[in-house]
């Protein structure tokens, strides 16, 4: 496939949203061709909003859908792709679980590895969506994503516990004892999890095993000449077959056959 110039900027969350947003990301090429994103596990569902001429078509393993311009997607356990034709804008905004499920009614469980139409009517009302698509504008249809995000947040309660949790596992990019956060959350590690299960989606450990893989990932795209057995030991993986089994499991390929099918990739993807 032809290589295509595609821009992506990663936008700020505001400060009244940290409870509910983690990162957003905006993809945009001015190219009349064909671009595949393809995104993998990072423990966040998410909300997007695009413009392109024609059909945006989500494709995990064998199974497609043809979205509608507003979609929220959910745990991406699979690869996901999204194929879409240029010139286009592509905004995702990355969603801490417990606030999809509270405030747009969408159970957690359902979204695994799949999507969820928004229908017209629950955002038309927004009128920078319309306008950023008028003006073929990303960084209008950011501001309309964020907008659309924070009416839905003004009837959203928080769970600290659950966050706590959250950002624990975060800030220690996986590598850590759910226990030990259970006892500084002053809970139970059960509670801790069923509390985990129902809201996220996953297991508090499942959680922390995609952040894991998710920084190797990341690790692995930064530094070409990395090696494996550095990745490994810097991410606290056992050795550097435990760290190649779970990379597998995430992207179906091997890292090194992730790397160096990457340098021929035309898309771009979430890290």
């Amino acid at each position: 496939m032809t290589t295509i110039l595609m821009h992506v900027t990663k936008r700020k969350i505001p400060i009244e949203l940290k409870y509910v947003a983690k990162d957003l990301y905006i993809y945009e090429s001015k190219n009349s061709k064909k671009e595949i994103l393809t995104f993998f596990a990072d423990g966040f569902p998410g909300l997007v909003f695009f413009h392109s001429h024609s059909q945006v078509k989500v494709i995990v393993g064998e199974l497609s859908k043809v979205m509608e311009p507003v979609f929220l997607y959910g745990q991406t356990l699979e690869p996901i792709q999204i194929e879409i034709e240029g010139p286009f804008f592509f905004v995702m905004v990355q969603l801490f679980p417990s606030f999809v499920e509270e405030t747009l009614e969408i159970p957690i469980s359902e979204l695994t590895n799949s999507c969820w139409t928004i229908k017209k009517e629950e955002w038309q009302s927004e009128s920078g969506f319309e306008s950023s698509i008028q003006k073929h504008s990303s960084e209008m249809a950011a501001d309309a994503i964020l907008q659309f995000v924070k009416s839905k947040a003004k009837k959203f309660s928080p769970d600290l516990t659950l966050h706590n949790c959250i950002e624990t596992i975060l800030e220690s990019n996986g590598s850590c004892e759910i226990q030990n956060i259970a006892n500084e959350l002053g809970i139970s590690e059960r509670t801790l999890q069923r509390k985990f299960q129902k809201s996220v989606g996953l297991t508090p450990k499942q959680f922390a095993t995609i952040i894991r893989f998710h920084t190797s990932l990341h690790g692995l795209n930064e530094d070409k000449n990395i090696k494996l057995t550095d990745i490994a030991y810097e991410n606290g993986y056992s050795d550097q077959s435990h760290f190649i089994r779970q990379f597998k499991s995430f992207t179906k390929e091997k890292p090194f056959q992730f790397r160096e099918k990457k340098g021929n990739m035309s898309g771009s993807s979430n890290f």
